[in-house]
């Protein structure tokens, strides 16, 4: 039928949804018409109210499962009692129907619905109870109207005289039946022999409690190692705590599963459902919400489960459907299914994923995680951005977790620490080892390294001041000491010749030649003025070896001196001689050997002449020449020029010169460098210094005193900085009892900070056990080629979520 609007929109209120048409008095009143239900509403009015019945009755039956959307017809006037005058009126019959849109003329039709037509239920349990009136039911046959009823009705209460029934009312609107069914089904005369009373659930639920049973399935316990495969009968998927609540439901538990929207309920659902039919049970599934009756059927219908099925809601609930959804099924039943192979697969692919999934969760090593707290880890880290680690992974993997963590913590804590100081390498206390100064100490210790650095300064002065006499440029250090006062010490007082000439003679890199030379031109002179009193001038210019030969055979035999030669030789001999020619044989033999070996030195320094006198220039004179004063001067240059250090010619002539300056050089080098040295090996015996640390250097007598110097000046300036230096060395040491030095470069420079640091580390020991567990368990390289992208986002989510 169609609704026909007879009425005027003026008095109506449009904004007021709330209105039914129930609600209202006149223009609530429906007539028939040829085929059309009049109502005094008027046009906009009745497709306002309309809409919003349509929508409220689509809405209840998508959450109830249930219509109560119906077209009252015929009306019972009553009283409460013989007294009473105030009249009550209620439907006699209700008409199942719904609104549905007519696109066309954008208007709605009202259509019957294909269920049963019934008596109000509430008015029919009212008037039972309150009155003894039974109404009766409707028995609808062929040839039925509802006249029928109403006569029946009718006669019913004939007895009772202001009652009356009016056949021609109508109303659309909702009733609902539910609390009166339930109220019905809980009325213990509708369960033979206390049945509601007596079952376990009730008593349970109301009087005697539940007893205790144990579960299934510790917390503990492995599923797959109390579940076969060939015992479960899940029709989708189902999790661990999704195969336990199936379990405890086939096993005939009574249980309450909570869980938040998402957590998969209509899943275990389907699969509790599926299983109690394949196990010959029947299954009835009520739900507040039709939402969730429609998704466990679908899920049903979706794996082929719809024949096991029969709704009984809403649209699916009458006669009609229900018989022919029986038919369907008995039909169906004649077919043979297909079964299913025993599940061989499925238990080859369980025990490879458990194997997997145990050797994944052992624990690996001493580590005290397993391979996927390590894999973890990783991809916590590769989501953070964190650069790939570094450091040697040797000996991480049996790192423990909790050592990890406090060695993790100990990095972050040195790293931050550093960075509140400043470098390592840049502290005033960087290579002292002393740990345990006291205020006291630290107090008088100011003063003593004042003192020291002043020593320090000297020496230093003084070295500068040798190395500039000297014309050198030398480190300073205390090594150099020695070399320099050797230096001084060799210098001696210069022979009186001109600059130019000890310049020579220094510079002259074959002085041995020269001194030989000289010594030969010496010894020469030296004969020669013996000699002089002996020969004549003429003797020098004589070659006296022709005589020897003669004379010497007159030593040897009487008769040779009688001889001519030997009387010649003699006679010449005697005319070089100043003196009378000496008789005996022996004797001007010696003469001759004088003369030959005055001559033969002679002849030896005039052969190296030449290169004397270019070298010696004016100072070589020839035979006048002051052998004695070059050979002096010469050996002075050798002794000058023999130390380890190359000398400025002028700076050694200069000091040769000044030998007050020279000797009071070499005092002051030896003084102050004894003090020095003694001073600092003390200081590094008490401050316990690690001078390569300290000063750059291995060897206190190779460092350089102005670093030297600088370092004790620093360690005065800032002894307020002692405390702080004991807090870095401790947490040094303990890294490097824990054989984390390798850290220590990056850290102690600040190149890192701490948490980095922290976070390589952690890193690196991550890898460590994720590597060790890949190579004890061969199962676990499948999932290398797990996605660690995919991985890393999904991380993400979860720690965002």
């Amino acid at each position: 039928m169609r609704f026909l609007a007879t009425g005027s929109d003026s008095g109506y209120e449009s904004e007021t949804p709330s209105l039914a048409f129930d609600e209202l008095e006149l223009d609530s009143e429906l007539r028939i018409k040829h085929s059309q239900l009049e109502t005094r509403l008027g046009s906009d009015g009745l497709q306002k109210r309309l809409l919003k019945l349509a929508r409220d009755a689509k809405t209840a039956e998508e959450e109830q499962g249930v219509n109560i959307l119906f077209l009252a017809m015929g009306f019972l006037t009553w009283f409460e009692d013989d007294a009473s005058n105030v009249k009550r009126e209620a439907p006699l019959l209700l008409l199942p129907v719904e609104l549905v849109r007519n696109q066309r003329a954008s208007t709605f039709d009202l259509r019957f619905r294909d269920d049963e037509i019934s008596t109000n239920l509430p008015l029919q349990e009212r008037l039972k109870g309150d009155f003894g009136i039974d109404l009766p039911d409707v028995q609808i046959d062929d040839g039925w109207a509802p006249s029928t009823y109403f006569k029946d009705v009718e006669e019913t209460l004939s007895n009772k005289s202001r009652w009356n029934v009016d056949r021609d009312g109508m109303q659309l609107g909702f009733f609902s039946f539910a609390k009166l069914l339930m109220f019905r089904d809980l009325d213990p005369a509708n369960w033979p022999d206390n049945a509601l009373e007596k079952h376990a659930l009730t008593s349970g639920l109301l009087y005697e409690r539940f007893e205790v049973v144990e579960p299934l399935f510790g917390v503990e316990d492995r599923l797959d190692e109390k579940l076969s495969p060939e015992s479960l009968f899940h029709v989708v998927d189902a999790d661990s705590s999704q195969a336990k609540v199936i379990e405890e439901v086939r096993s005939g538990r009574n249980l309450v599963v909570q869980g938040p929207p998402g957590t998969g309920k209509s899943q275990t659902i389907t699969n509790i459902i599926a299983a109690a039919v394949r196990d010959g049970r029947r299954v009835l599934f009520v739900a507040e919400k039709m939402a969730a009756l429609s998704v466990v059927h679908k899920r049903l219908v979706d794996v082929g489960l719809s024949d096991i099925c029969l709704e009984l809601h809403s649209k699916s609930a009458n006669k009609k459907a229900v018989l022919a959804e029986l038919a369907r099924t008995l039909n169906s039943a004649r077919a043979i299914p297909n079964m299913p192979e025993q599940p061989n697969k499925l238990r080859e692919a369980r025990d490879k994923l458990n194997t997997i999934a145990g050797d994944l969760h052992r624990e690996v090593g001493q580590s005290g995680e397993s391979a996927f707290e390590a894999m973890a880890q990783q991809i916590h880290f590769m989501g953070q951005d964190a650069p790939a680690p570094k450091m040697a992974t040797d000996g991480l993997a049996d790192v423990h977790v909790g050592e990890a963590k406090q060695l993790g913590s100990l990095i972050a804590t040195f790293g931050n620490a550093v960075t509140d100081a400043g470098p390592l390498h840049d502290h005033p206390f960087f290579g002292v080892g002393q740990l345990d100064l006291q205020p006291t100490d630290i107090a008088r210790l100011g003063g003593r390294l004042e003192a020291i650095a002043d020593i320090v300064a000297g020496l230093s002065d003084v070295i500068g001041a040798a190395a500039e006499a000297l014309g050198i440029e030398i480190q300073l250090t205390l090594d150099t000491v020695k070399p320099l006062a050797n230096q001084l010490s060799r210098i001696g007082d210069a022979a009186a010749l001109d600059d130019e000439t000890l310049t020579a003679l220094i510079m002259l890199s074959d002085k041995a030649r020269l001194r030989e030379n000289l010594e030969v031109g010496l010894r020469w002179h030296d004969a020669r003025q013996e000699s002089d009193s002996t020969f004549n001038d003429g003797a020098w210019k004589y070659e006296a070896s022709v005589l020897r030969s003669a004379l010497a055979a007159g030593r040897n035999s009487f008769f040779s001196r009688w001889g001519s030669a030997y009387r010649q030789a003699s006679r010449e001999l005697g005319g070089l001689l100043q003196k009378p020619l000496p008789k005996s044989a022996m004797d001007r033999t010696s003469l001759a050997d004088s003369l030959i070996s005055i001559s033969v030195l002679r002849a030896k320094w005039r052969g190296d002449e030449e290169w004397c006198s270019k070298l010696l220039g004016d100072e070589w004179r020839g035979e006048k020449t002051a052998f004695a004063l070059l050979l002096s001067a010469t050996e002075w240059a050798e002794k000058a020029t023999s130390a380890s250090i190359v000398t400025d010619p002028v700076c050694i002539i200069a000091l040769a010169r000044n030998p007050q300056k020279r000797r009071t050089l070499e005092s002051e080098l030896t003084v102050k460098a004894e003090t020095a040295r003694l001073q600092l090996s003390a200081l590094v015996q008490e401050l316990k210094l690690n001078l390569n640390e300290a000063v750059r250097s291995d060897d206190l007598s190779q460092s350089d005193l102005s670093i030297v110097e600088r370092k004790v000046r620093s360690i005065v300036a800032n002894t307020n900085r002692y405390d702080e230096w004991v807090n870095l060395q401790r947490l040094r040491g303990r890294l490097l009892g824990a054989k984390l030095d390798a850290f220590l470069p990056d850290l102690g420079s600040s190149r890192i900070s701490g948490n980095a640091a922290e976070t390589e580390f952690l890193y690196a020991r991550a890898e460590a056990v994720w590597k060790k567990a890949l190579a004890h368990n061969p199962a676990l390289v499948e999932l290398r080629n797990i996605d660690r992208h995919e991985a890393v986002r999904d991380f993400q989510k979860l720690e965002i979520d």
